[in-house]
């Protein structure tokens, strides 16, 4: 079941002139499939009552029913307080061109009275553009309705998956791959193509399908290498686009304090901190799994880091909010010797208690991470000596 959509799903990219295809179908965890209601995508004015009055289908959330698919968004499921997670969605530039490309309705009316709407064509566009461009969203998942149902929420509008559901029409396939539980990939696929799809899955003639089969050939290595080359672009263009607004900031009189706040938030939420997501998905000091808290802090500072060392995983640690102000401010470091913490006499051991710092904690370092490591831990110690 899940080669045959695997196929199906690379004879589709090809179809649109994806780059690099086929998918390597080893990748991946598993597949979801999800045919789409009026419900469940984002379109103004998309379908209209017998009495003429408008309805407005504007959501910025998709719901995920049944066991088998809400384990394909979580690990395990456990009740209600199992806190949001952020995670990490990629698509294919071209998935959108094409999807713009047709998106041009007709209205016809139902025999219910209804007005709905079809495409009036899905030939591919001559002029798609063929370059090797993923584009990526940041969203987040959480259970609903007292945990009947996980709902994968897009707080912005202008998130390139949002996008993505702007496109959609009802009865289309929204399909996405699984690297693991915080890392997917999305590809929306026209109804008028999908009859192949629906029968794989059996749902001809069902709304609000959601389908879900795990890859019983899954190779963790081969994911986490292809995440790693795709993420490090994105990191090249994040630091390229970092040096360019701290530059157009440096500019700018009385820009002040916002100069190293701004850039500081793009580095620490950006793909860096992706990149860093790729290895673990809690804090490295203590067991928050938050995702949404979680900083990509940089062990030499990004502001004296060569390009090469800005975007070094090996210059970073995964922190919650809290430990990342510590050890940016050089209150908290790491022996490059021993990897055990260090930690500022300023705090006394009730802060210490309260802010989950022992100084049993440990951590391991290969050589890389130990060079930057010496770097913070001398002003770690130069501070303390003052």
């Amino acid at each position: 079941m899940y080669k045959l959509i695997i196929d199906l799903l690379n004879n589709f990219l090809n179809y649109i002139h994806i780059p690099d295809t086929p998918l390597n179908p080893d990748v991946f965890q598993g597949v979801f499939v999800k045919k789409l209601s009026n419900q469940n995508i984002i379109k103004e004015k998309r379908r209209i009552s017998a009495n003429n009055t408008i309805l407005k289908v504007n959501q910025t959330h998709i719901d995920v029913t049944g066991e088998q698919a809400k384990l394909f968004f979580f690990e395990g499921l456990s009740n209600t307080t199992t806190p949001p997670q952020s995670i990490d969605i990629d698509l294919y530039d071209n998935n959108l061109s094409y999807l713009c490309a047709i998106n041009n309705p007709l209205s016809r009316l139902s025999s219910d009275g209804n007005t709905y709407f079809f495409r009036h064509s899905i030939d591919v566009p001559p002029y798609l553009s063929n370059w090797d461009l993923t584009l990526h969203s940041s969203a987040y998942k959480k259970y609903g309705h007292k945990g009947t149902q996980v709902q994968i929420n897009i707080p912005d509008s202008k998130e390139s998956f949002t996008l993505l559901q702007r496109y959609a029409f009802q009865d289309d396939a929204l399909v996405m791959l699984r690297y693991d539980y915080l890392r997917y990939l999305a590809i929306l696929i026209p109804s008028e193509l999908c009859n192949h799809l629906y029968s794989i899955t059996d749902t001809h003639g069902s709304h609000n399908i959601n389908f879900a089969v795990l890859n019983p050939s899954y190779n963790s290595a081969l994911a986490i290498q292809l995440q790693h080359q795709i993420i490090s672009k994105d990191v090249m263009y994040d630091d390229a686009k970092t040096i360019a607004l701290q530059n157009t900031l440096n500019n700018t009189p009385n820009a002040g304090t916002d100069i190293e706040r701004i850039v500081k938030t793009r580095v620490s939420q950006g793909s860096f901190r992706r990149l860093l997501l790729l290895e673990r998905h809690h804090c490295n000091l203590c067991n928050i799994s938050t995702t949404s808290v979680l900083r990509a802090s940089h062990i030499k500072e990004w502001s004296e880091s060569s390009r090469e060392e800005r975007i070094d995983a090996n210059n970073g640690l995964l922190l919650c909010a809290n430990h990342d102000a510590l050890f940016d401010r050089h209150l908290i470091s790491f022996n490059p010797d021993t990897g055990n913490i260090c930690i500022s006499e300023s705090i006394d051991n009730e802060q210490r208690k309260a802010l989950s710092i022992s100084e049993s904690t440990q951590l391991s370092m290969g050589e890389c991470m130990k060079s930057y490591m010496r770097i913070h831990y001398k002003k770690f110690i130069d501070k303390e000596n003052q």
